[in-house]
């Protein structure tokens, strides 16, 4: 085999496996867009299970550091996350292609559940299907609560920080975007402080 059919194989294996990796994301993406009821809080355990468990596209502390950015940014979490997560693993197209999976089930899920509802309408009471609804999603957000919050609390300085950030945001309801901020200040200093 040349040097020429050698450099042309590889080149034609590099370029299908970065077809693939964008077809994978794009997929990975699609189902979590598919599953994700209870909005991007909800969509969360989800995304860590894609990522981090079953492609081993990062670690979690990787996976945790980009969900950090993506709530730090405007815009809803799981567009965010697809967006920086695709970014992260294939550059600019894999951004796009992760992007695009997690909106399109959105679209469909849409339309199937307004032809639904107002076809159900003439029928039952559909405020009981939205009460059982909402308990699902909140099972959903609690459960990524649960499993991320664990993951994140790795020190006494973060548990503290976690309790005092829940403490603030209960009794004095600030916005979200202020305790991201006050925390992530408090991180900083504390970081500088540290070596001392």
């Amino acid at each position: 085999m040349g040097f020429a059919t050698l450099l042309h194989t590889n080149l034609y294996y590099r370029q299908a496996a970065g077809e693939m990796i964008l077809i994978e994301l794009f997929w990975s993406f699609f189902k979590i867009g598919l599953l994700a009821f209870g909005g991007g809080y909800g969509a969360l355990s989800l995304i860590q299970d894609q990522i981090v468990n079953i492609n081993n596209w990062m670690n979690l502390e990787e996976f945790l550091t980009l969900i950090s950015i993506s709530q730090m940014t405007p815009g809803p979490i799981a567009i965010n996350s697809a967006t920086f997560i695709g970014y992260r693993i294939a550059g600019v197209p894999g951004s796009v292609c992760s992007t695009v999976g997690v909106v399109l089930p959105s679209v469909f899920w849409i339309f199937l559940i307004l032809k639904l509802l107002k076809l159900l309408s003439r029928w039952i009471d559909t405020s009981e299907v939205f009460n059982a609804l909402r308990l699902g999603i909140v099972a959903l957000i609690l459960s990524a609560t649960f499993r991320i919050g664990i993951e994140s609390i790795n020190s006494i300085f973060t548990l503290i920080l976690g309790i005092f950030a829940f403490v603030i945001l209960s009794k004095f309801r600030l916005s979200v975007i202020w305790i991201v901020l006050g925390t992530g200040l408090v991180g900083v200093i504390w970081t500088v402080l540290l070596p001392f």
